[in-house]
Formats: C-alpha cells, sequence, structure tokens
C-alpha cells in the first residue's frame, strides 16, 4: 500500500473530481461530511477506491473514518486483495 500522503492525494482528487469542487479546498482534517458527500456518493467513493487500491471495504467505512486523513490512514493498514 502507498503512504498515506499519496492515498490522501488520490482521495483529495477523486472527492473533487466527484463533488465538482475544488481540490484545494480539501484538507486533510475535512470531513466527508462537510464537502456533502451523501450515502450515494459514499458508495461510489468507496467502490472507486477498492478499485484503485485492490481492496475490500464495508459500506459504512465514511462515517467509522470521516476524515481524509483518518481514512487515508485506515486505508494504509490494509493489504491489497
Amino acid at each position: 500500500m502507498p503512504p498515506s500522503s499519496e492515498i490522501e492525494r488520490f482521495c483529495r482528487s477523486s472527492l473533487a473530481a466527484m463533488l465538482d469542487i475544488d481540490e484545494a479546498g480539501i484538507e486533510p482534517a475535512t470531513t466527508f461530511a462537510s464537502l456533502g458527500l451523501d450515502s450515494a456518493a459514499a458508495v461510489h467513493f468507496v467502490l472507486e477506491i477498492e478499485q484503485e487500491y485492490r481492496v475490500e471495504l464495508y459500506p459504512g467505512v465514511t462515517q467509522d473514518y470521516p476524515t481524509v486523513a483518518q481514512f487515508a490512514d485506515y486505508l494504509g493498514t490494509l493489504k491489497p486483495l
């Protein structure tokens, strides 16, 4: 798995494209909720992460790790499938 900083960059880029917002405005401590990530968008985001990093995530992962940094740190602990 790549370092958390690389995962954070991918997450910010993905979220910015998905939500049509400026990537520069997404800080590591930014919560998914404050970005307006609803449940449907969260599912899409999680699927994109699963494909990129070849991991299996559970549906509520963005609620359990609610910031970009926490989510990236968690992903960094996983082993690819």
